[in-house]
Order: structure tokens, then sequence, then C-alpha cells
């Protein structure tokens, strides 16, 4: 919806334009105005960055200390992991570069002043968090395979060559997770999704 009032300006005003938009910038198009074959491409490109991110992560994992994968891996060492680092992971306490990172690790720009990036990403998970609500009311097992490909690539989850039964898994964790009380701060949400990128939820 975001994306629909400025491509709507340029479908009025230079409508020869949208094949070489949807070609060349299809992050700038709605989803809906995007083949099959667009929409893989860019969740490939975005999973190139995703292992990048998260292969350093692991990497620097040992200078962090108290932190490794394995702390993500279920809610119960997640919420010790949360209990002793929600505070330092405070969107507040995040500097700009960092905030960046996230940012681009969630498929959302990177661009932009520390304020602006925080507000992006603040944006960002209460939609989630919403759309959280209305999977749990519906049920996750009612979502095809299409849908359940959006909301996993949404939460920084890999839906390249999952099926459905791996991302329900997945999702069904991430629900479990911002449902903790008390809650998990923003920025080790994001932070623990560069730890779980290749996870085999179970």
């Amino acid at each position: 919806m975001l994306k629909l009032i400025p491509f709507g300006f340029v479908f009025m005003i230079l409508p020869e334009s949208i094949p070489l938009l949807v070609m060349y910038v299809p992050g700038a198009v709605p989803s809906t105005c995007l083949k099959e074959s667009q929409v893989i491409k860019q969740r490939e490109k975005l999973d190139k960055i995703r292992q990048n991110m998260s292969k350093n992560v692991i990497m620097s994992a040992d200078s962090i200390e108290g932190i490794s994968p394995e702390d993500f891996l279920n809610p119960r060492t997640f919420a010790k992991t949360a209990k002793a680092y929600n505070y330092d992971f405070e969107l507040t306490r995040i500097d700009r570069a960092h905030l960046s990172s996230y940012c681009c690790f969630m498929g959302l720009s990177g661009w932009g002043t520390q304020g602006i990036l925080k507000k992006r990403l603040n944006k960002h998970l209460d939609y989630l968090f919403e759309d959280d609500k209305l999977i749990v009311k519906e049920g996750i097992e009612t979502l095809p395979l299409p849908e359940l490909q959006q909301a996993a690539e949404e939460r920084g989850i890999r839906s390249i060559n999952a099926n459905g039964d791996s991302l329900r898994r997945a999702i069904k964790y991430w629900i479990a997770v911002t449902a903790m009380d008390p809650p998990v701060s923003r920025g080790l949400l994001v932070f623990s999704r560069m730890f779980l990128l290749n996870a085999n939820y179970k």
C-alpha cells in the first residue's frame, strides 16, 4: 500500500516507464504487480545479503560474552538471554550503522538517519505484531504456501527451498518468541534472526 501512491503517480505521468520500473527497480513496485519470477529473484538477492550478515554475526559471536546461536534455539534459553541483554538491544541504544544492518536484514531500506531507521524498523515490527494476531486468529494451518513464504520473508525467515511444514514451524516459533512476557526487545529480536537464518525448527 505504501508503494501504491508513488507508483500511481508514475502510472499517470509516465505510463510508458512502467515496464522499465518493473524490470530494473522491482522494489519500488507493489508486489501484486510483480511476476513470480521477479519475486523469486528479489528473495534470492535478499537471501545473499542475509547469509553474509548471518555468517559475520555467528563468526563474531565469540566476542559477545554469553551469546551464542544455541541461546536462540528454544523459547526457554531465548528468555534467559533476553533477560540478560534486553536493555543493551533497545533500539534507542543501537547506533545508526547497526540499525541500518537490521533494516537491511528485514528487507527494508538501510538509508537514513538513526531516527529514520529506528522509526522504519519500529513501523515494520508493529505491522508484524498485528499480522501475528491475525495469523493466530485465522490459524497458521489455513495459510497456503505463497502466503507462508511472504510471512516468513517479512519476519527474516528464509523461505527459499522451504516446504510448508518447515515454514509453519518457523513462524510458530517467531510468534512464541514475540509473545513472551516480559517482551523481547526489538533489537534483540532482529539480532536473533541473524543467528536463526538457517535454523532447523522442530
